[in-house]
This record gives C-alpha cells, sequence and structure tokens, in this order.
C-alpha cells in the first residue's frame, strides 16, 4: 500500500481554542510520524493568527464590520475554500474534517463527483449540544442538510461508540466505513505530578477546562456548600469560559466564596504548581445534560498523563470501570457527595506511586501515537476502496 496523503481541514486554529487546538496539532504531528504525509490547512478570517508555524493558512478578507453580513461572507467563502481543496485532490488524497456546520452548499459539495475519500471526525451529538446552549438556528440547518451530510461523506470517525452509531443512523447505512477512536493525549508533553501529602485538614480540588455548563461545577459547588466538617475543601479552577460568572454568582449564594478560587487561564510552570498543590481533579460532572451517555473529554486525558486522580461523572471508552484513580459520579442533578470524595482522597493518596502508573496507563492507551496508528490503519483500508463519488450517485436535492 503507498502512503496516502492526508488533507486536515479546519476552520481556524488560532490562540483562542487552545485545548482544540492542540489536539489538532498533535492529531497530525503523529499521523506524520507514523508516515503519513500531512497538510494541515486552516480557514481563518485575515483579523485570527495561526497558532503553530506548521499550518497552512488561508484567509478570508473581511471587511465588513457588520456582524450578520462578516458571517454570512465567512460561511461563503469557507465552502468556496472547500470546494477547491476537495475539487483539486487526487486518488491518493483523503480529506479529513472536523464537524462542519451544516448547509446547502456543503451538501451540494459533497455531492459532487470526486476523485479524493472524504472523512468527518465527529465529537458529539450535535443537535444535542446545541439545544443545551440555545443555538436553535444550528438545529433547523441540521433538520435540513444534516442526514445529506452523513450521506455523502466516505467515512465516519467517531469519539465514543455511541456517537458512531447515532452518525451511523443518520447517514442510513450501517455499513459505511467508520471507527471509534477516543480522545488522545501528547503524554510526553506533559510534566508528572509531585503529589502533595494529604494531611486530612485541607482537601484541594482542580478543575482544569474552558468552563462550561456541561462541566457541572454548579454540582460540585452545591456538594462543597453542604460539607461542614473537616476536611475543608477548596476548589481551585483554572479557566475562563461563559459558565464562570453564573459560578461565581452561585459561590456567593452558597456562601462558599472562601473554598473556591479563581486561577483564570493557566498554563506553564503556574499550571505544574497547580497539579503540585491539588489532590483531586474535576473531571466533566454535566455531559448528561447534553443527553449524552458516555464521552471522550481531552482534560481526563491530561489528568491521566500527568498523574492526577479525579472525579467524574460520565462513563469513557478508554477507562475500564474499575480504573482505580477515577471516582464515578453519578450522571444526574444531585450534589456532589463529598463524604465519597474524601474516602477516595483517602485511599488514592496514600499510594505516592500513583503519578507514574497513571502516566504509565496514558502512555500505553491514551497517546495520539496510539490513536493515530490506529488511525492510519483505517484511513489506509479507506484509501484501498474504490476512490471518489460517481455523478452517477449524486442526485439532484
Amino acid at each position: 500500500m503507498g502512503i496516502i496523503r492526508i488533507k486536515y481541514i479546519c476552520r481556524c486554529c488560532s490562540q483562542f481554542d487552545k485545548g482544540l487546538n492542540k489536539k489538532i496539532i498533535s492529531q497530525i504531528k503523529h499521523l506524520r510520524n507514523h508516515n503519513i504525509e500531512t497538510i494541515h490547512y486552516s480557514v481563518c478570517t485575515d483579523d485570527e493568527k495561526a497558532s503553530d508555524s506548521s499550518i497552512e493558512l488561508i484567509k478570508i478578507p473581511m471587511k465588513t464590520k457588520l456582524i450578520f453580513l462578516k458571517r454570512v461572507k465567512r460561511e461563503y467563502n469557507f465552502y468556496n475554500i472547500l470546494n477547491y481543496l476537495i475539487t483539486t485532490s487526487q486518488e491518493e488524497d483523503i480529506v479529513y474534517l472536523r464537524i462542519p456546520y451544516p448547509s446547502i452548499q456543503l451538501t451540494q459539495i459533497l455531492k459532487k463527483a470526486r476523485l479524493c475519500k472524504i472523512c468527518i471526525e465527529y465529537q458529539t451529538i450535535e443537535p444535542l449540544e446545541y439545544k443545551l446552549i440555545k443555538k436553535y438556528w444550528y438545529l433547523i440547518l441540521d433538520f435540513f442538510f444534516g442526514n445529506a451530510i452523513r450521506t455523502y461523506t466516505d467515512a465516519i470517525v467517531g469519539v465514543t461508540d455511541e456517537i458512531t452509531s447515532y452518525q451511523l443512523s443518520r447517514a442510513g447505512n450501517q455499513n459505511k466505513p467508520h471507527i471509534t477512536i477516543g480522545n488522545g493525549f501528547d503524554v510526553a508533553s506533559a510534566t508528572v505530578r509531585h503529589p502533595p501529602k494529604y494531611d486530612g485538614k485541607d482537601l484541594h480540588l482542580l478543575c482544569v477546562a474552558h468552563i462550561r455548563r456541561w462541566n457541572g461545577l454548579d454540582r460540585l459547588l452545591n456538594g462543597i456548600a453542604n460539607h461542614h466538617n473537616s476536611p475543608k475543601i477548596i476548589l481551585h479552577i483554572a479557566g475562563d469560559g461563559e459558565e464562570l460568572s453564573h459560578l461565581q454568582e452561585l459561590a456567593v449564594h452558597l456562601g462558599i466564596t472562601d473554598r473556591v478560587v479563581y486561577h483564570g487561564f493557566t498554563t506553564g510552570r503556574s499550571l505544574d504548581t497547580l497539579f503540585n498543590t491539588c489532590h483531586i481533579g474535576v473531571g466533566s460532572l454535566g455531559i448528561h445534560r447534553i443527553g449524552l451517555k458516555e464521552a471522550s473529554i481531552l482534560k481526563a486525558r491530561e489528568y491521566c498523563a500527568r498523574g492526577l486522580p479525579f472525579m467524574y461523572g460520565i462513563k469513557d471508552p478508554d477507562f475500564p470501570l474499575d480504573f482505580p484513580f477515577i471516582l464515578q459520579i453519578p450522571p444526574d442533578e444531585s450534589p456532589v457527595d463529598m463524604k465519597k470524595v474524601i474516602s477516595f482522597a483517602e485511599t488514592v493518596c496514600t499510594d505516592h506511586d500513583t503519578p507514574r502508573k497513571m502516566h504509565r496507563y496514558a502512555e500505553e492507551h491514551l497517546d495520539w501515537s496510539v490513536k493515530m496508528k490506529t488511525l492510519k490503519g483505517f484511513l489506509e483500508t479507506m484509501s484501498e476502496s474504490r476512490k471518489g463519488r460517481p455523478e452517477k450517485n449524486s442526485p439532484d436535492l
């Protein structure tokens, strides 16, 4: 089998969503390490900057200041660029996309005859997520064009079996080439923590995230408010986001402002210090609010790579149910039971070898090199099949 070429296309790989950018850049780095020629195209407006020098930045000129016209122009130009990248691709090419917004323009592009294959990666069940954040315009677009996009895509990658199964059902073809590959982490980039001693007086929790409603931190704040005995429980939040102001108001309402510390977006040595001074990590506790029963959260992988035991409110296919360094929190709206958190801390904090054990697990199961080796095999198998979409299979809308 000859080496295939991947055109990895995303809307913008700028400085704004650093967690997502790290994922994309790591995916591409490890695909290249597996001898897959991979070109990273990032389509951005002219006021955005690339977060990595290896990115092929395609800028959309945006002269208008009117927000509505700016969005319309951005979408129109993005799909023109996507159409060009697809139509100029050859048989050895696979165009790899992250969940694209549904539109009639995208549907028409995918239905055209082409030489290359197109694979889309899905990280969520989009209608459920956008209903939660009240982007109802997306639900309308998805209703009209979502099925067609999945139908005319050549392959699907999902980060959980639940997501993969949903996308296949929307495609109307359970035999469409597909695979489930959970999110990974660049384990070598993680500094393994030096855990603090737990003396039973102060228990420090750490949440590193872009704060959204599905992080479920309100459940944790309510749990902290219900805890009146020793140890004193302090939550450290390293991140920002649209839900942060609500959490600050809730902490004031609950009278626990002395037990919540806001660090803002944190990186480098300052983040290393937080990992070294906190006992337990806080994973997503509200994914059930989107309607999902399982998830593949990026930060859970960082916690594991750094060796920080953590609580989690969702099933994750990359971790066994009896994984000793995760405290499973019920996926509901109940306040977090702090007695269980304290008991968990007393167990995992007594084993000084915990960080090394977790880091080793991350190396063997969560590293992007492992994930991209699996993706390479899938894409090569996909590339061996018939190339492109014949024009006769492209009926009009």
